[in-house]
């Protein structure tokens, strides 16, 4: 049964988990320092970007205040969540990117915490990585859209950390499922039973500007909640 508390500490001490094993094996610290660069940088071109042009997506997105102060009111709430949400997408952009680039090295990384914990590894041959492409495509097309959903769609900017969080922590949470080579629906499916445990992952993953020291050091603890899930499948 579910217990949302349980879980969201559950997830929470997942991470630093992760970050114990990384300490174990200090040469993934110094491996894992080169995507925090490139992640850094990443995210700046994106708040750049946004700079930029800030003044042509406030007018196309943003309502015209009335006379009133209710109204005056309203406008500059709503301009400080486009702001918040224009932040969570640098930030998603960012990880995302930096994800598909690190996405060798985080893969090796993810091999030898299971490795480690479970005496052996799922191995993946290259025709099975090219015929995953398709399902990976489709997992960071799903991510792009709840972003684009939760930044446009007024309202739903209240909720831009919280989804950004889900999205991250299941991006580190889902290495181990797709070395298995398992569909997206199915990938889906058992990140729904962990949802609450994987919210309170990502959490740590979207702290503005310290999240890219944090970012890389999460795919041991991710591995480990989803060791935890396929031990669980496994058991049925």
């Amino acid at each position: 049964m579910i217990n949302p508390i349980r879980d969201l500490v559950r997830g929470s001490r997942l991470y630093w988990l992760g970050v114990k094993w990384l300490s174990q094996h200090p040469i993934w610290f110094l491996l894992l320092f080169i995507p925090t660069l490139v992640g850094l940088g990443l995210m700046a071109a994106a708040l750049l970007l946004f700079w930029e042009y800030q003044a042509d997506i406030m007018r196309t997105l943003l309502f015209e205040p009335g006379e009133g102060w209710l109204w005056v009111l309203l406008y500059y709430i709503s301009k400080g969540l486009l702001y918040l949400a224009a932040l969570g997408l640098s930030l998603l952009f960012g990880l995302l990117t930096t994800n598909v680039l690190a996405a060798p090295l985080y893969e090796l990384l993810s091999c030898a915490v299971e490795k480690e914990k479970r005496g052996r590894v799922t191995e993946i041959s290259l025709w099975q990585s090219l015929k995953n492409i398709p399902e990976e495509l489709k997992k960071v097309l799903l991510i792009m859209v709840l972003s684009l959903l939760v930044f446009l769609v007024p309202g739903l900017n209240l909720l831009g950390i919280f989804v950004a969080a889900s999205l991250v922590g299941w991006d580190y949470y889902d290495y181990p499922m797709a070395r298995r080579g398992w569909s997206l629906k199915q990938r889906l499916r058992e990140a729904r039973q962990d949802y609450f445990a994987i919210l309170g992952f990502g959490l740590w993953l979207v702290i503005p500007f310290v999240h890219f020291i944090l970012m890389p050091m999460a795919v041991a603890g991710g591995t480990l909640m989803a060791l935890e899930r396929i031990d669980t499948i496994e058991r049925r």
